[in-house]
């Protein structure tokens, strides 16, 4: 099975949607990109196995490839580098809302997968800017 996650970036972070199939699962948040020159940096676009793992500390969380992880992260939590924080909703101010719920219900989707036997992939892609597009763009006449 593979799950696709679509995100932008932005100099304050990494929002994005996790698809499985055209049906989307939940919103996804991380650090921004390295290229914002922050301290902490969102995993590079490519394709992750994702593992299930538990610690006495944490709980369960999913391991993505050898470097990231998909965790439960409070609204006043920020993303580190390599952590993934699965978010139900946004409030109007962008604070996120039921992140525990959304990792949840993603774990619980997955879970059945992992019981198979499946491997579970996580495919990381950016979305495009809109007006990047060609119909988009605004003709130069000079």
């Amino acid at each position: 099975m593979r799950l696709l996650l679509k995100r932008r970036y932005t100099p304050r972070g990494t929002p994005g949607r996790l698809y499985l199939g055209h049906r989307p699962l939940c919103l996804m948040r991380e650090a921004p990109k390295a290229c914002y020159g922050g301290e902490h940096s969102c995993l590079s676009e490519g394709v992750y196995e994702l593992q299930p793992e538990h610690s006495e500390a944490e709980g369960w969380m999913i391991r993505v490839g050898k470097q990231g992880w998909i965790k439960s992260l409070g609204p006043d939590h920020l993303p580190t580098s390599g952590i993934m924080a699965p978010v139900t909703c946004y409030r109007a101010e962008g604070r996120p809302l039921f992140t525990r719920l959304a990792f949840q219900r993603l774990f619980d989707e997955l879970g059945c997968c992992w019981e198979r036997g499946e491997v579970v992939e996580l495919q990381v892609v950016s979305v495009g800017v809109p007006y990047l597009r060609e119909s988009c763009r605004i003709p130069s006449y000079s």
